[in-house]
């Protein structure tokens, strides 16, 4: 029978599981709050006369995760050795990510330890208590979506026969060029995004364009063979950098000042690529985290 499990891990890499499997024995469904539901706040004016108030938008606040438990072992020795693992784990100083699994269903968010954990004995076994906070509210899937708009395709497979009589050439690779392609956002909610253009030989200002809106994310520079410009679009991280030769450069003063750092809409999100020189040497990728309001 599978059983509902949380993996607090630290960005140390230690990591610590609760579950009803588990040493650190927590019903996750009973003892844990803040896993499914978010808080929103309502911004609204209103003036004299006026019956009611004028909504003007809404904003979703940060998580706040408490988690409840206790150490599943009756030996004192034992149990002491892993409150002070379990103290070492949730290191204040330290952030962290925290996964979700239910069977084959997983989901991950980014988490710090808030306020002081409390590991305490009771008549029989110690019992914890602690609390987590993730400033991004949303649950996201544990690995990227990738998209390719323009790109390379192998087309060499073993096993490989070749006739030495045969004046036919032989194709190694083809370009597949999708020059729109729709990156479908299946979150609930708006998410941020990478952009990566790779330069297979010389290519100046590559662009990005929002075929349904029209928004657009320019780089004003000249890339060369080997070069590669990614964005973050995403609210907190959002930024530009080159990669060459192994070294990361700050790119963002290379971003046309029209540029928007744009969002990927819940659902269609239709993007162009273009150039203007080298356009067929350039090939671009977008990578994104589907996110959720809860498990």
């Amino acid at each position: 029978m599978e059983n509902e499990k949380l993996i607090f891990t630290n960005s140390r890499g230690e990591s610590l599981e609760l579950g009803t499997d588990s040493i650190f024995f927590c019903n996750v469904s009973k003892d844990v709050g803040g896993i499914a539901g978010v808080t929103n706040v309502i911004y609204s004016t209103n003036s004299m006369g006026q019956h009611g108030d004028t909504y003007v938008g809404q904003r979703i606040e940060a998580r706040d995760m408490d988690i409840l438990g206790h150490i599943n072992t009756r030996d004192k020795a034992q149990a002491l050795q892993l409150r002070r693992q379990m103290l070492k784990i949730l290191n204040p100083e330290l952030g962290g990510t925290l996964t979700y699994e239910y069977g084959g269903f997983k989901r991950v968010i980014n988490c710090r330890t808030f306020g002081e954990p409390k590991i305490e004995r009771k008549s029989v076994l110690y019992e914890f208590a602690f609390q987590l906070e993730c400033l991004n509210p949303f649950w996201r899937e544990e690995d990227e979506t990738k998209e390719d708009i323009a790109s390379w395709v192998a087309a060499w497979h073993f096993p490989c026969v070749i006739d030495k009589d045969d004046s036919k050439s032989m194709i190694f690779g083809y370009r597949a060029e999708s020059v729109i392609v729709d990156c479908y956002n299946e979150g609930d909610v708006s998410t941020g995004m990478r952009i990566r253009f790779t330069a297979l030989g010389t290519v100046s200002n590559p662009i990005l364009l929002n075929v349904d809106t029209e928004e657009f994310i320019q780089v004003n520079a000249v890339m060369q063979t080997g070069d590669v410009i990614e964005i973050n679009t995403k609210y907190g991280s959002k930024g530009a950098k080159l990669i060459r030769d192994g070294k990361e450069t700050d790119y963002f003063r290379y971003i046309d000042v029209d540029s928007t750092f744009m969002q990927l809409a819940i659902g269609d999100n239709n993007f162009r690529y273009d150039a203007a020189g080298g356009v067929n040497s350039l090939e671009v990728a977008i990578f994104y985290s589907k996110e959720f309001l809860g498990v």
